[in-house]
């Protein structure tokens, strides 16, 4: 009995050890991008393939792989997302390209080093506490036309199972700037990385694109169905 607790322990320790060393690379990573963004033209040839690189590095850095399956349209302007992790973001620039631009709240995509990379990268930042936000993420968004820009419609983070209700925003902006919205559903990467749990195994994170929308009078109702039962299975 003695024994099996003794096991058990340094079990534990074995992992709690390599969740942190799995988490702090992927932090240097995170920083390193920023700095070396930083130095270089932004969207020149260097500053993508330093983008790339370290892509690549961060999410290989939690032992991690991408598998996407469904095609991206060339012609979507607008990913609709479920969001699980920050994990999330990486695992999505490497799964669809460079050419993605995230929104995200201020008080996250706003504190260094991340802060930088958007900065850099030209994601969206929103200030939920300005009541003009709105109007300035539609002016932001119709900027990145030929983009694609990732919304993760829950507004916050779920780790419920399942995808929670979605926020207004992202049915505004389809709507008001006549997007082609695509739903994209993010599968299991909490099972190979997560934070809170303070847990991180080595696999393939799932990410599934759903056929493009037919903008109906009840089509964000029936995007949140479908991009929940895809999750579910």
């Amino acid at each position: 009995m003695v024994g099996g607790l003794k096991l058990n322990y340094r079990f534990t320790i074995i992992l709690m050890f390599s969740f942190y060393l799995k988490k702090y690379s992927m932090y240097v990573f995170i920083a390193a991008e920023s700095v070396a963004l930083s130095l270089c033209k932004r969207h020149g040839v260097m500053f993508n393939r330093f983008r790339k690189f370290f892509v690549i590095r961060i999410v290989r850095s939690v032992g991690a792989r991408v598998n996407l399956t469904g095609t991206i349209d060339a012609d979507t302007d607008i990913l609709i997302v479920n969001h699980q992790s920050m994990f999330d973001i990486f695992s999505l620039e490497e799964a669809v390209g460079l050419d993605t631009r995230f929104i995200g709240r201020t008080g996250i995509m706003d504190k260094w080093p991340v802060s930088r990379i958007v900065d850099r990268v030209g994601h969206i930042t929103v200030d939920q506490k300005d009541r003009r936000a709105i109007i300035q993420l539609l002016k932001d968004v119709k900027i990145c036309k030929g983009k694609k820009v990732v919304i993760f419609p829950e507004g916050t983070r779920s780790q419920s199972g399942k995808i929670e209700p979605f926020e207004a925003g992202a049915k505004l902006l389809v709507e008001k700037l006549k997007l082609k919205a695509q739903p994209v559903v993010i599968k299991n990467i909490l099972d190979i990385y997560n934070e809170s749990d303070k847990t991180a195994t080595s696999g393939t994170i799932e990410i599934e694109a759903l056929p493009a929308i037919t903008i109906t009078d009840d089509w964000y109702e029936h995007t949140h169905q479908k991009m929940n039962k895809t999750f579910s299975q």
